[in-house]
């Protein structure tokens, strides 16, 4: 796990700034507190490399990495964890290796194979791989979108970078406008998903895609993996209960490779407990780790310490309480690179931390509730609401008419939307539509050609596998990003066997049916099945870690919430109604109303702001003052 940038100038060049670069690298110091380099191909390219050095601790590990004959260069972040077997087949060609980590041979598989080579990996990635004869730049990520990789095209050239903070403070960001666009998700979403970004001209690129770059200015774009909305399944009951067990075990077996101490996070759910049961069912040892929340309804710690008992497992626990947490605002907000109203980043923060005074790599469950259905109630809502979405818009906005009419409208509101879609993209905007408008009275809408949340059937196998769709690429990547920015923030490597290619490739065999139990209300059960062959697996829904958020902005919050406020008339250059804010935390504070995914949206945004959207300029001490405060 590391942290990567680089520029690639078009035409002959218009020369390096080594000031520049050496401060666009500081800023992904935490990425990679082990070793530092950078290359460069004349004024033409550049690349950099901040190391946390996971296989082959030796010097040959070092980035950027060359071919022996100098023309392919490459820096990568991420592991790629069946490298040993396409190492094989490149030995077979007649490659020579000098290291024993996966760097080389992601480096020998593009100069070999091409672009054909990413479908080969099995691994969390972002790369830049340059070709200094074709003076072409390859930039890359991975399946699931688990590593983070930003790209800018100026007029002279390209930069990509591990961060967004570093997009921001390149010279060819200056003077960009907000893009309405990546703010206007952010408000409805509560982060901004790829290909979208915060500034106009600059972009995340997509989970499975790469990017092409040539001298002359033309970018080529493709996607070599993606997941599918609508797959016919193969897999059902016993067989894929077993299938999925089999796939699971594998792949935390084959993320288990360190030459670094390696440990799991612990909730008291399903998936991070089959991690570490998994993890347990080798021969070495595991500690775990879990944050609780002292004195909360929504506390897992027993649950986890429970697990962790029965798996035989070390277990570190440390509870988190309101005061801790708010002491940590500043944290949070210095971690978030970009805009992320995810506040469950305060305890992966807390735990990250927890962890990395023992470890450098750690394993956990994320994924598996996308996966597999996990959301149940989320689910099982919209798939009985589908049936009403057989009749027309007309139809059934009259039938709504009628029911209202008649005092019996209640619990019918679907009706009135356009389509089953439109209903499910309403239900995940943090900020209500009424709100949103008197707060932002130029607010910008859903981006033209937006494709989440775009559905208008009704038939239950379509939706469930839409349902699921949805949650991969929106959802999922929201919790990535976050993971990531804890993590990293930590110098802490974080792997999610659960997103394992080849447990993607078994999940997306397995009808709906045999993960999602609608009237009990549980999701994952192929997922529960494999954990009640190690210990027993609970017969209810997950509570969930939840952070007291709507408590906290009627405390402590409050008056951070007034003070950020006070006296602002805009936000990122939009109008901005302090009134409206100030009503809002009223009805929140007097408990009329729970605004509070909407002030905590708001919130983080302007805290956000005031810390990271600075203008950049050379020697610029806020740069140097970011990349050392967390």
């Amino acid at each position: 796990m590391c942290g990567i940038c680089g520029e690639f100038q078009f035409g002959d060049g218009a020369g390096r700034d080594e000031a520049t670069v050496a401060r666009l690298s500081a800023l992904m110091a935490r990425r990679g507190p082990d070793d530092a380099g950078r290359w460069h191909d004349g004024d033409r390219a550049w690349l950099a490399f901040r190391r946390l050095a996971i296989l082959d601790l030796s010097p040959a590990g070092h980035q950027p990495m060359l071919t022996p004959d100098g023309r392919f260069a490459l820096v990568f972040n991420g592991e790629v964890y069946n490298y040993r077997e396409l190492r094989g087949e490149l030995e077979r060609a007649g490659v020579a290796f000098r290291s024993s980590g996966d760097t080389e041979v992601v480096l020998h598989a593009l100069a070999h194979w091409g672009t054909a080579a990413l479908d080969r990996f099995n691994g969390m990635f972002a790369l830049g791989f340059y070709d200094r004869r074709e003076r072409r730049l390859l930039l890359a990520r991975d399946h699931a979108g688990i590593k983070p990789l930003y790209y800018l095209r100026g007029d002279g050239g390209v930069f990509f970078a591990s961060q967004y903070d570093q997009i921001m403070h390149h010279p060819w960001a200056a003077g960009r406008p907000v893009s309405a666009d990546g703010l206007g998700l952010y408000l409805r979403l509560g982060y901004i998903p790829a290909p979208y970004a915060l500034l106009e001209g600059t972009h995340m690129l997509p989970a499975g895609a790469w990017l092409s770059v040539a001298a002359d200015g033309r970018i080529e774009q493709a996607t070599y993996t993606d997941f599918p909305v609508y797959r016919a399944p193969d897999l059902r009951g016993a067989a894929a209960y077993e299938a999925v067990s089999a796939a699971v075990s594998d792949a935390v077996r084959r993320q288990m490779v360190s030459d670094v101490p390696l440990g799991a996070f612990l909730s008291g759910g399903i998936d991070s407990p089959l991690v570490v049961a998994e993890m347990r069912a080798g021969s070495r040892p595991v500690r775990a780790y879990t944050i609780g929340a002292a004195g909360d309804g929504a506390d897992e710690s027993a649950d986890a310490a429970a697990y962790a008992r029965q798996l035989g497992v070390d277990h570190v626990l440390e509870q988190f309480t309101p005061d801790r947490a708010l002491d940590w605002l500043d944290t949070v907000v210095g971690a978030c690179s970009e805009p992320l109203a995810d506040h469950s980043i305060f305890p992966t923060l807390l735990v990250s931390h927890l962890a990395r005074r023992d470890m450098t790599v750690m394993l956990s469950g994320d994924g598996g509730d996308e996966l597999f259905w996990g959301y149940a109630e989320r689910f099982g809502s919209v798939l009985r609401a589908a049936a009403d979405f057989r009749e027309p818009y007309w139809q059934r906005s009259a039938r709504w008419g009628a029911k209202r009419a008649l005092n019996v409208g209640r619990g019918h509101a679907n009706l009135r939307a356009r389509d089953i879609g439109d209903w499910y993209r309403q239900k995940h905007t943090r900020i209500p539509a009424s709100w949103l408008a008197a707060a932002f009275p130029d607010a910008p809408g859903w981006p033209d050609g937006f494709d989440l949340f775009r559905y208008d059937g009704w038939r239950a196998d379509e939706t469930a596998q839409w349902l699921r769709w949805n949650e991969f690429v929106g959802h999922l990547a929201m919790v990535l990003l976050k993971v990531d920015r804890a993590s990293m923030a930590n110098s802490l490597e974080v792997r999610v066997p659960l997103l394992d290619r080849e447990v993607l490739a078994v999940a997306l065999r397995v009808d709906w049916r045999s993960c999602l139990d609608l009237a009990g209300g549980l999701g994952k059960l192929p997922l529960r099945h494999a954990l009640s062959r190690h210990v027993a697996a609970p017969t209810t829904a997950k509570r969930g870690f939840q952070i007291p958020m709507a408590t906290w902005l009627r405390g402590p919050l409050r008056e951070v919430f007034a003070d950020t406020f006070a006296g602002r008339r805009e936000l990122l250059g939009q109008p901005l109604d302090g009134g409206a804010l100030e009503r809002m935390l009223a009805e929140h504070v007097n408990g009329r109303a729970d605004w509070s995914r909407a002030l905590w949206t708001i919130l983080s945004l302007a805290l956000w702001h005031d810390r990271h959207f600075r203008p950049a300029t050379a020697g610029d001490p806020a740069v140097a003052a970011v990349a050392t405060s967390l």
